[in-house]
């Protein structure tokens, strides 16, 4: 059984932040396999277009939008056509924890978004600082001003990020729920797919909750719970050697001619398809 590639930041930087630019003329490629990383990623597109697939979400990306990956979240690029854009990495503890909060809010219903003129004019400014200094990390004042940096681009987007959030007028106890409701799922090792009792641990009923997760998301609590299992499907199709039965029963799903049904018709190719589309 393999897993999937996890990307850790020591094997980039010893101080937890790095940068950098693609453009056609880069001499490093963009990572084009599917994998994780252990930190965040911010990123925007100065100019040109690309597609990068996130938790199998294909997300096309033009200039100007902005996106935020989250640690261990699934992607890679799938196209880079001719873009120009700038990423910064950074690991979480450099994050505080109303930021980390927003983020995650951000991650109930993750796509990309345009930031106005005024913050794209001082994210490239910040961007090009932080490339003028990145290799000139040998006394900590250096270290301290690229922190520095680096944090002034995440509250940047992170303001962007709220912004949006405060045009959704969503009500901050459902925020919480939903936040409550995907932390609670992510930990499951099997999936159940019963409403009642992830409703029971939340301690609302069954009724509000799918109406909660229904608005934050815009997908009933079912659909939310079956998105995931057949997302965690996907990745196990293609980075285990398990076969489809004994997937099934892992993601806590007894019948299998019911999984592969339901595989098939969500996704529209059976997993044996799927996973030989992807291994080929």
């Amino acid at each position: 059984m393999t897993g999937i590639p996890t990307h850790k930041m020591v094997w980039q930087s010893d101080f937890g932040i790095f940068a950098k630019e693609l453009s056609p003329f880069s001499a490093k490629r963009p990572i084009d396999y599917t994998h994780r990383d252990e930190y965040y990623i911010f990123g925007m597109v100065e100019s040109g277009t690309c597609r990068v697939g996130i938790d199998f979400n294909d997300c096309c990306l033009s200039a100007g939008d902005v996106i935020c990956i989250q640690p261990n979240q699934v992607h890679h690029v799938v196209d880079a056509g001719d873009v120009k854009a700038f990423l910064l990495f950074m690991d979480g503890v450099f994050i505080d924890i109303p930021t980390k909060q927003v983020l995650a809010e951000y991650a109930l219903s993750p796509l990309s978004f345009k930031v106005n003129d005024m913050q794209r004019v001082e994210l490239t400014q910040l961007f090009s600082m932080i490339f003028r200094r990145i290799d000139e990390r040998e006394c900590d004042e250096s270290k301290a001003t690229l922190q520095n940096l680096s944090c002034a681009v995440v509250g940047i987007i992170t303001d962007a990020i709220r912004k949006i959030v405060k045009q959704q007028s969503k009500k901050r106890r459902r925020v919480e729920i939903a936040l409550a409701f995907k932390e609670l799922l992510s930990k499951e090792r099997v999936i159940n797919r019963g409403v009642s009792r992830y409703a029971e641990l939340l301690c609302v009923s069954p009724v509000y909750l799918n109406e909660v997760i229904k608005d934050i998301t815009g997908v009933s609590v079912s659909k939310y719970i079956q998105n995931e299992l057949l997302l965690r499907a996907k990745r196990m199709l293609i980075y285990t050697s398990m076969n489809i039965r004994e997937i099934a029963v892992c993601l806590g799903v007894d019948d299998y001619a019911y999984f592969t049904r339901l595989f098939t018709k969500v996704v529209g190719v059976n997993p044996t398809s799927y996973r030989k589309k992807y291994l080929e």
